[in-house]
């Protein structure tokens, strides 16, 4: 590697992150102690090229429509208006997704788009660090995305040959459908192990009736809020006028989707 991208990519540093559930509870451990993911954020010229990356090149490059996460024009309640109206839903969770994609997939993705080797072995150096995409870095969501089409399209290919109806927001992955599907569920699974990605067994289920995804709770003929975000519009004193704008705002766009 190049010495000048050697200096760019050391412009990285290691911080801790408190976790949280999506409704903005804390993710504890079988201790009873919150968990922390590890963070790389890009610092620096890094992080100003890494974003004209974003901007200049990987925005550019098509993702398959049942990709929700990360994408311009698209969010988690669009990806939960897909799984209206469905009675059978099974989600599941991708555990230490970025850190499980390696720059040999990462590099193997870019050539997949047609760029060539010397192009894409530098676009490889520039968004992965210590050989995986680093959780934090302003290119990762987007580089892990165009790298799981891969897998995706297979489990798009068998939802859509049984009538089940898949997206993705980055890591989470939801399936539904108006016919019981229970048996299909290991064929998803396998899918992913076989292509190198773990499953988190305490967030993945099989429900028929009010799942929540991505954070909105899946209804028959509507969309609606989880108890924990309804609390938390009980709940504003300290937080900024802008703050609580934005609370009621997501709560008119989910109950009115």
């Amino acid at each position: 590697m190049p010495n000048s991208f050697r200096l760019l990519i050391s412009r990285i540093r290691r911080k801790e992150d408190l976790k949280f559930t999506k409704d903005g509870s804390p993710k504890l451990d079988k201790n009873g102690i919150q968990k922390k993911r590890i963070l790389y954020p890009s610092l620096g010229r890094l992080k100003v090229i890494q974003r004209r990356i974003n901007k200049t090149v990987l925005a550019k490059l098509c993702l398959p429509d049942y990709a929700y996460g990360a994408v311009k024009n698209r969010d988690n309640v669009m990806n939960a208006r897909k799984h209206q109206g469905k009675k059978f839903n099974f989600t599941t969770d991708l555990t230490a997704f970025y850190p499980s994609i390696n720059h040999h997939m990462v590099n193997e993705m870019f050539l997949s788009f047609k760029f060539s080797p010397t192009v894409a072995r530098i676009l490889t150096q520039l968004t992965t660090y210590k050989g995986m995409i680093p959780q934090g870095a302003p290119t990762s969501s987007a580089v892990a995305n165009l790298v799981f089409i891969k897998t995706g399209k297979k489990l798009q290919q068998f939802a859509v040959e049984n009538g089940i109806t898949f997206t993705s927001f980055v890591d989470d992955l939801t399936f539904s459908a108006p016919v019981d599907f229970k048996d299909k569920t290991q064929a998803f699974i396998d899918a992913l192990v076989s292509d190198g990605y773990r499953i988190s067994h305490s967030k993945t289920s099989y429900k028929t009736k009010n799942p929540v995804v991505t954070g909105v709770v899946v209804k028959n003929n509507k969309l609606d809020l989880t108890d924990g975000f309804k609390i938390k519009l009980t709940q504003l004193e300290g937080r900024t006028p802008e703050q609580i704008k934005g609370l009621f705002l997501y709560k008119e766009k989910v109950t009115n989707a």
